[in-house]
């Protein structure tokens, strides 16, 4: 399942390639409008945009018309996150993994099908091995494996889909070795890691679960790494305006031996949230890091 990608040579050791530049800027409509906004003043030549479905009840993860419909509209791939149940009592994983959640599933793929999404990447419980979202596997894995097998059951038995499933843990130690949660070969499509510039380098790429241990997991897999989240944070626990995180992340990403298949900027700025680098950002040194990088990229398409 490893994915091919266009080789160029951009200096360095390592022979290069170019995965799928992809981006986050907000949601539905506002964020299609903004990725635009973002491709035209940065030259990046944009595959892909990142997507979250509502977890405010069902129809909001199966059937959200309002973010799907602008999607359908861009001509760019989606990756669309997926909750693995609605907020509030009375859902669990263990429900989930036993298959009492399967027509909605279903309801989710004949809309993605139906609304011109059938080649949509799903990422089903992302950063599962953290603790901040409902389906966490901490203390739950074989539920979380049971139920994200479900998912990719269900939806790929959905007539005209070509859908791709992306198996995201965010970087790092966790509160467990996310690899105890990996739903099999033959339900994954993508190794994807949110790696956020949140420490070192050498942490980020040598640390516990860092980035080489995820780009050795999916080669042995024989899976294509993704990064669908990354970005440089400011605020509390961020390294500010750090144009050496850019030059490293996408230099691990532009590295052939690594296999990455797309990669998605997280471009939003809110009160717990702060990695824009769009014009007028509060990192013009990782702006203009960014922009060197897409100067390099920009001539060829995606892989």
């Amino acid at each position: 399942m490893l994915v091919a990608a266009v080789v160029l040579s951009l200096g360095g050791p390592w022979p290069r390639s170019v995965p799928r530049l992809g981006l986050y800027a907000g949601a539905g409509a506002d964020g299609v409008a903004a990725a635009e906004d973002f491709e035209r003043t940065s030259n990046a030549p944009l595959g892909q945009l990142l997507d979250f479905g509502s977890a405010a009840d069902w129809k909001g993860l199966t059937d959200p018309t309002w973010l799907l419909e602008p999607h359908a509209a861009s001509g760019l791939g989606l990756e669309y996150s997926l909750p693995m149940f609605p907020e509030g009592g009375g859902y669990s994983l263990d429900d989930c993994a036993k298959g009492r959640y399967d027509a909605h599933w279903s309801d989710l793929a004949r809309n993605l099908v139906a609304g011109g999404l059938a080649s949509a990447v799903v990422r089903p419980g992302w950063e599962f091995n953290g603790d901040w979202y409902a389906w966490s596997a901490n203390g739950h894995v074989s539920q979380y494996v049971g139920c994200f097998r479900h998912i990719v059951t269900t939806m790929r038995a959905s007539l005209g889909q070509h859908f791709r499933f992306d198996w995201n843990p965010n970087l790092g130690a966790g509160k467990f070795p996310a690899e105890q949660a990996y739903p099999g070969d033959a339900f994954v499509d993508y190794v994807g890691v949110d790696a956020y510039d949140t420490a070192s380098w050498n942490a980020l790429y040598r640390g516990d679960h860092g980035l080489r241990f995820w780009s050795r997991f999916a080669a042995q897999h024989h899976r294509s790494m993704a990064i669908p989240e990354w970005g440089v944070a400011g605020g509390e626990g961020g390294r500010g305006d750090d144009p050496a995180y850019i030059d490293h992340m996408l230099s691990f990403m532009t590295t052939a031996k690594n296999h990455v298949a797309y990669e998605q900027y997280f471009d939003v700025t809110s009160s717990v949230a702060k990695h824009r680098i769009d014009p007028g950002t509060q990192f013009p040194k990782s702006r203009a890091k960014f922009l060197d990088w897409m100067r390099k990229l920009s001539p060829l398409d995606g892989a």
